[in-house]
């Protein structure tokens, strides 16, 4: 019964979320410094490496080398220092940033619900895809307490791509147990107009397993353009 209640207070509590990412928006990597030492810079050196500075020490990433040239093994990589923590957020682990698809230069430090961040963006036109990851939480060391899961429910985009591409709209679950992330959807994306893509009816909302995200992406093998009006809107429960 205790259960039972739990999951009616947790579907109470639910909130119906819209993600938005445009053109050179998408967050590849969130990076928090959770020490107390002074940081004095993050940058991303495109194509040669990411260096992290603080008050302790020099930390360069060599993301061409062959240990840390995807995301998720520099989320790892940087995970594993003493002060800096890190999240692969708009993004899949097993995306190859070893060529110019992260934004170049130094990056701002924000502020995202309480926590400081460092945010590495993507360069669309160069890695191809614009994507947008559904979670309870998109901070990096803030935690929400319980379990929580989300459900897509619809996609909206707009792409200057070349042309339709089979499997060019995807969604994919990551399994924080695991660290696995695994296709569940694809379709046909469409260039240059608006395309809506409603869950419901037929098919259903998407549901994550309790803790997992849902990653949702456009994607094109040969060309996405900075057409300055590109986009991709998520609605999402957040459970």
């Amino acid at each position: 019964m205790s259960s039972l209640n739990g999951a009616l207070v947790r579907k109470a509590l639910a909130q119906d979320t819209i993600g938005e990412v445009v053109d050179n928006t998408p967050v590849a990597l969130r990076i928090a410094h959770p020490g107390d030492e002074a940081v004095t810079s993050v940058t991303v050196n495109v194509g040669v490496s990411i260096v992290l500075i603080d008050a302790d020490a020099t930390t360069t990433i060599d993301i061409t080398a062959a240990a840390t040239d995807h995301l998720g093994e520099i989320s790892d990589y940087i995970n594993s220092l003493t002060n800096w923590s890190c999240k692969v957020l708009d993004g899949l682990r097993s995306d190859d940033v070893s060529g110019n698809q992260l934004a170049d230069g130094a990056i701002t430090a924000s502020i995202v619900n309480g926590e400081t961040v460092w945010d590495s963006l993507v360069d669309t036109s160069v890695q191809l895809a614009m994507t947008y990851r559904c979670t309870n939480n998109r901070n990096v060391s803030i935690s929400k307490p319980g379990a929580h899961r989300v459900s897509v429910k619809e996609i909206v985009y707009y792409a200057t791509i070349n042309g339709a591409t089979a499997n060019g709209i995807q969604v994919w679950e990551w399994s924080a147990k695991d660290k696995t992330e695994t296709q569940r959807m694809r379709r046909v994306s469409v260039n240059t107009t608006e395309t809506t893509l409603t869950l419901g009816g037929d098919t259903g909302q998407i549901d994550g397993a309790w803790g997992n995200d849902l990653i949702v992406r456009i994607y094109n093998a040969v060309s996405m353009t900075d057409a300055d009006d590109n986009y991709l809107d998520v609605s999402y429960t957040r459970e």
